[in-house]
């Protein structure tokens, strides 16, 4: 099998539109289960995604993509893998600055719902920390 008899499309939507669309030959995730990674005629797996990076190895390229992604699924038939996310941006668009100021925000968030015992805000905030450190990690400006 060539290199490129060894890609399948890679397709990630938000509800703001697709924001990738490409052939890779490998698909790193973390899913609710665990990490897994997916390769042409892999098993077909429908999984709920965890607040984690994607990552996607390209046909004779060193570097690879990175997307950070917040939740949702991927469904895989073995030939394509759609992503359907809430949010989900490249690496070299994500605007550290912002994200960086979502991190002190959800912080201050938790201290809140700490201080009034308040789980709900707890809970909420404890999801855009994980979010807004995820973005950081990914953009390299953690």
């Amino acid at each position: 099998m060539t290199m490129a008899e060894s890609t399948f499309n890679v397709t990630i939507v938000t509800p703001d539109g697709t924001i990738y669309d490409e052939p890779a030959t490998l698909l790193v995730m973390k899913t609710s289960e665990g990490q897994m990674g997916l390769m042409k005629n892999h098993q077909p797996i429908i999984a709920a995604l965890a607040i984690d990076e994607l990552r996607l190895k390209h046909a004779g390229e060193t570097e690879d993509t990175v997307i950070a992604v917040n939740g949702g699924f991927i469904d895989f038939n073995g030939q394509v893998a759609t992503v359907v996310a809430g949010s989900a941006e490249l690496a070299e668009t994500i605007d550290v600055a912002r994200a960086q100021s979502a991190k002190e925000r959800a912080e201050k968030q938790i201290a809140h719902a700490k201080q009034v015992h308040n789980a709900d805000e707890l809970a909420r905030a404890e999801v855009h920390l994980a979010r807004a450190l995820n973005r950081l990690r990914v953009s390299g400006g953690n």
